[in-house]
């Protein structure tokens, strides 16, 4: 059979001639090479799914916190974000570490974890105002703010809420709060009905006040030191050297000896706003330092400096929140450690990423990425196939 054919194939080609179309050849090379690029195409989008769904699955999620490292005890965190904060529950429980305003209400800083909560006062006659001030005390247990006509004193271990009608009822226009050391002991000072200055002691453990003269001598504006030698005030604007005042000599005398100590000139050539915050101890002053806007300085930032009771030889000058947001003016300042006099040791903690953002929900963004994957893969399997049909 196979014989019979091949002499038939035999005397046809010896009978019959060929010629063959001249274009057919290059044809043939176009459509094989197509077929080569058409199937590459296909392996090289195949990988880029596989590899791009992998990549999508293992992506962090950048929208949740990074776990905060809990310290005992507690600590300043290493820096202060003003991110939209969810609300607390009423009353604020827990030690915290930072305090400021927001709005009608005031954030609050965990010691622990360093996380934030927004509080808004549920007694409208505690409510704070647009006058409020509000102050965290130096061991982060309690809160004192300004509402319409007295002053509130939150104590954040028991979350229990005193109102304190001060000035023994007869008002007075609140423009200044400050702890002493103690922690227990506020100290208010603003104007009377009268527009006369005074002032008053609040014991938040008694609870008691004292309003009188003698509150209103030598200790009744700034920040005392621990043993109650030193006062350090605020600045009245920008100033070369922060001013202290010492105890006088003599009993009798209404004010303290006004001393200085001067900020260094190489970090604030024009000055500084300098506003005490507290002792870290009884030679360390902790103080926001607000220097003149430039090209190289845009915040304020928390300091803590040598009193000029040390000797000139023995003065420390360090920044430790050189980006510190104009809002957060109150601070725990017990949970500054104890210096140790080197400029390597840690003064606050980084807790991570504990300000939550609103971006846009995982989920969505997630299904955001899928339809553009499918669609990509749709459109592509649309061209490949328009390629294969194309005529040659």
């Amino acid at each position: 059979m196979s014989s019979d054919l091949r002499e038939e194939l035999d005397a046809l080609a010896d009978t019959q001639t060929f010629s063959p179309d001249p274009s057919a050849w290059d044809r043939g090379r176009r459509a094989r090479r197509r077929d080569r690029v058409a199937r590459g195409a296909a392996a090289l989008a195949v990988v880029a799914v596989v590899v791009g769904a992998g990549a999508l699955a293992v992506r962090p999620d950048r929208e949740a916190p990074q776990p905060a490292g809990e310290v005992p005890g507690g600590a300043i965190p290493s820096r202060i974000g003003l991110a939209q904060v969810e609300f607390g529950t009423w009353p604020p429980r827990g030690r915290m570490s930072v305090a400021y305003l927001s709005g009608g209400g005031f954030t609050l800083v965990d010691a622990e974890d360093g996380t934030y909560e927004l509080f808004g006062v549920d007694d409208p006659s505690l409510a704070l105002t647009r006058r409020s001030v509000l102050a965290l005390s130096p061991d982060g247990w309690r809160l004192a703010w300004t509402a319409t006509d007295r002053i509130v004193i939150a104590d954040l271990e028991s979350g229990e809420i005193t109102p304190f009608a001060h000035n023994r009822g007869r008002g007075a226009d609140v423009g200044v709060l400050g702890w002493r050391p103690d922690s227990r002991t506020l100290l208010w000072n603003g104007r009377d009905d009268e527009g006369q200055a005074t002032a008053g002691l609040i014991d938040a453990t008694g609870p008691t006040e004292s309003v009188g003269a003698g509150v209103g001598r030598y200790g009744s504006h700034g920040v005392m030191s621990p043993s109650g030698d030193s006062i350090a005030l605020p600045s009245d604007g920008e100033v070369p050297a922060a001013v202290f005042l010492q105890v006088p000599d003599d009993p009798v005398r209404s004010s303290g000896e006004a001393v200085e100590r001067p900020l260094p000139s190489d970090l604030y050539p024009d000055g500084a706003v300098v506003t005490p915050v507290g002792w870290a101890d009884e030679d360390h002053v902790v103080a926001i330092v607000d220097p003149p806007p430039s090209d190289v300085t845009e915040h304020p930032r928390l300091a803590v400096f040598t009193s000029p009771d040390v000797p000139d030889a023995q003065w420390t000058w360090r920044e430790f929140l050189p980006r510190l947001p104009p809002e957060a003016t109150s601070f725990a300042v017990d949970l500054v450690p104890d210096l140790d006099g080197t400029s390597s040791q840690a003064l606050t903690h980084d807790f991570g990423d504990t300000t939550p953002e609103s971006p846009r929900p995982r989920g969505i963004e997630l299904s955001l990425f899928i339809g553009l994957g499918v669609t990509a893969a749709i459109a592509l399997l649309l061209g490949l196939r328009w390629l294969w049909r194309r005529p040659a």
